[in-house]
C-alpha cells in the first residue's frame, strides 16, 4: 500500500512589492540642477556682457562722416591730427584693457631682446613694458659709471631700440613716453637728422649716442639697420600694423630683410578674421566705421597674409600662429616668424 505525501504550504504571506519611486517635485529638480544651471547662466551672461562691451568699445561713434578720403590704409588714422594725438591715444586704454590687449603687449615686450626694431610703433604703447635695463647699463658705462661684472649674465632686454612710424604726430607722443620710461632720456638732448633719400626716411630723432632712435618712415620702403656694427636686428616687433598698410605682404618681406637670420625673431600681434562666420560677418559689416576712425581694416585674413608672405619671401618661415584670448573668438592673432640662415646666407 503506497502513501502519498502532500507538500507543505508555507503559512507566511509573500513580501509586499517595493513602494513606487517618489515623484520628483520641481524643488527637487532645481536642487539637483541648480549648480550647473546657475553656472551656465552666469557664463552665458558674462559672455554676452563681454561681447557687448567689446563691440561697444570697438564701434564708438566715429568723428568721420560719410566716406573717408582714403579707402587704402596709409597708416595714419583719419581721426588723428596734431592737436588730438594724445587724446586719440588715451581713448585706446579702455578698449585694449577690456579685450586683453594690454596683457598681450606685456607678453610681446618681454620677448624683445638685443637690437630691437619696432615697426608701426604709433604712440609707443609698448614702450613702458620693455626691459630697458641693458640699455641703461650701457649708457651708464659710457659715462664712466659702474662697470658690469666680468662674466655676469647679460639681462634679457633691449640694448638698442629703433622705432619707426609714418605719422609724425604719433611719434611725438611716443617721444614723450620715452622720456618717462627710459631714465637716461631725461638728460639726453636729441640729435635731429633731416630726411634722407638714400635710406628712405623722412627724418629722425637720435638719443643716447644713436642707441635709441625714432624714425619717420614708411614700412613699405627699405628699413634702416641698427645703429650698432651689427647689420641686422635681433627682434622685430609690430602691433596692429598689417591692417594699416596698403601692401602687407611687402611689409613682411621688408621685415624679413631686417631681422638676423637664424636666431632673430619677428613677432607680430594683429587683429583680423576670427574663427566663426557670424563674428567675421560683424567685422565685415562694421569695417568701414572702424576704418574711418582708426585707419585700418580689421577684417583682413592675417594668417593668410602671413602664409602668402612666407611663400613669396626666400627664407621666411612661420614659427608660430596662435589666437590668444578665447573670448575674442580668434580675432586676435599672435605670429612669430624667422629667417633661415641657409636661404639668407
Amino acid at each position: 500500500m503506497s502513501m502519498s505525501i502532500k507538500p507543505q504550504v508555507s503559512s507566511q504571506p509573500p513580501p509586499p512589492p517595493p513602494p513606487p519611486p517618489k515623484a520628483e517635485t520641481l524643488l527637487d529638480l532645481w536642487r539637483s540642477a541648480w549648480l550647473p544651471l546657475t553656472g551656465a547662466a552666469l557664463a552665458a551672461g558674462a559672455l554676452g556682457f563681454y561681447i557687448f562691451g567689446t563691440v561697444a568699445a570697438s564701434l564708438k561713434v566715429c568723428p568721420c562722416s560719410g566716406s573717408c578720403e582714403h579707402s587704402t590704409p596709409t597708416g595714419r588714422p583719419p581721426a588723428l591730427d596734431g592737436d588730438n594725438a594724445e587724446q586719440f591715444d588715451k581713448e585706446l586704454n579702455l578698449p585694449e584693457w577690456w579685450m586683453g590687449i594690454t596683457g598681450l603687449r606685456k607678453r610681446l615686450a618681454a620677448r624683445a631682446t638685443g637690437h630691437v626694431l619696432e615697426l608701426a610703433m604709433g604712440t609707443g604703447r609698448n614702450l613702458e613694458y620693455y626691459n630697458w635695463e641693458p640699455l641703461n647699463e650701457r649708457v651708464s658705462e659710457a659715462k664712466g659709471g659702474k662697470q658690469a661684472k666680468a662674466g655676469a649674465d647679460t639681462p634679457r632686454g633691449i640694448t638698442s631700440f629703433t622705432g619707426l612710424d609714418i605719422s609724425v604726430d604719433m611719434l611725438d607722443v611716443a617721444r614723450k613716453r620715452l622720456v618717462k620710461t627710459v631714465p637716461p632720456m631725461k638728460s639726453s638732448s636729441p640729435i635731429v637728422r633731416a630726411s634722407n633719400m638714400t635710406d628712405h626716411t623722412g627724418g629722425q630723432l637720435s638719443f643716447l649716442d644713436d642707441q635709441l632712435r625714432l624714425i619717420h618712415s614708411d614700412a613699405h620702403h627699405p628699413l634702416p639697420g641698427p645703429s650698432s656694427p651689427s647689420t641686422k636686428y635681433d627682434t622685430v616687433i609690430q602691433t596692429f600694423g598689417l591692417c594699416s598698410v596698403s601692401d602687407p605682404v611687402t611689409v613682411l618681406t621688408n621685415l624679413a630683410s631686417a631681422v638676423k637670420p637664424g636666431s632673430g625673431r619677428i613677432i607680430l600681434l594683429e587683429h583680423g578674421k576670427g574663427w566663426y562666420g557670424i563674428v567675421n560677418g560683424l567685422l565685415d559689416k562694421n569695417a568701414n566705421k572702424h576704418f574711418e576712425k582708426y585707419g585700418c581694416w580689421w577684417n583682413r585674413d592675417i594668417q593668410g597674409i602671413v602664409e602668402e608672405a612666407a611663400l613669396k619671401t626666400p627664407g621666411l618661415e612661420v614659427v608660430k600662429v596662435e589666437r590668444p584670448n578665447i573670448l575674442q573668438m580668434g580675432t586676435l592673432v599672435w605670429v612669430e616668424l624667422r629667417v633661415s640662415e641657409k636661404d639668407r646666407s
